[in-house]
């Protein structure tokens, strides 16, 4: 095998997450943080009441944009995921006979789901973490079984023990 053959496979793959990832930036804009009230900026021993009416405003913006920005690693999370298992089912079933474009999209395929899960990480609810780790682990266990059972790939022998 040439040695530049992985290389290629490593580029396409880095090249799939990075295409996925600014293809999410770009058409599902994430919330935008709350501005800090003007003219409370510094270090201040008390507030008037209108300077605390402004923080309380604030804080309650940023607690909405905690609420949303949690949403929004969620849909995030739901995307990557899903594009995931189509470019893994499409590098299994329909580029198997291209070694390096084949390994190069599954490998990307692999990178835009742990993205999906650290997506998910960033999510308030322990369920989605639970339920993203579980579909990353079915994913990755079915493409290995049929990567190298169903399409006659092996794994390399080691001391002579298939």
């Amino acid at each position: 095998m040439s040695p530049l053959k992985p290389l290629y496979a490593l580029a396409i793959a880095l090249l799939v997450v990075a295409f996925v990832g600014f293809g999410i930036s770009a058409f599902y804009q994430e919330p935008q943080y709350p501005a800090y009230p003007a003219g409370l900026e510094g270090p201040q021993k008390e507030f008037t009441p209108e300077e605390k009416q402004k923080m309380q405003e604030y804080w309650e913006e940023e607690r909405a944009y905690r609420e949303a920005y949690s949403d929004y690693n969620l849909v995030v999370a739901c995307i990557c995921v899903s594009i995931a298992v189509l470019l893994l089912v499409g590098s299994v079933v329909r580029m198997g006979s291209l070694p390096v474009i084949g390994d190069g999209t599954t490998l990307g395929a692999v990178f835009v789901l742990f993205y999906g899960l650290i997506r998910a990480f960033m999510t308030n609810d322990e369920q989605i973490r639970f339920g993203a780790v579980a579909v990353g682990l079915a994913i990755l266990l079915a493409l290995v079984y049929w990567k190298f059972s169903c399409s006659g790939g092996s794994f390399p022998e080691v001391g002579g023990v298939p």
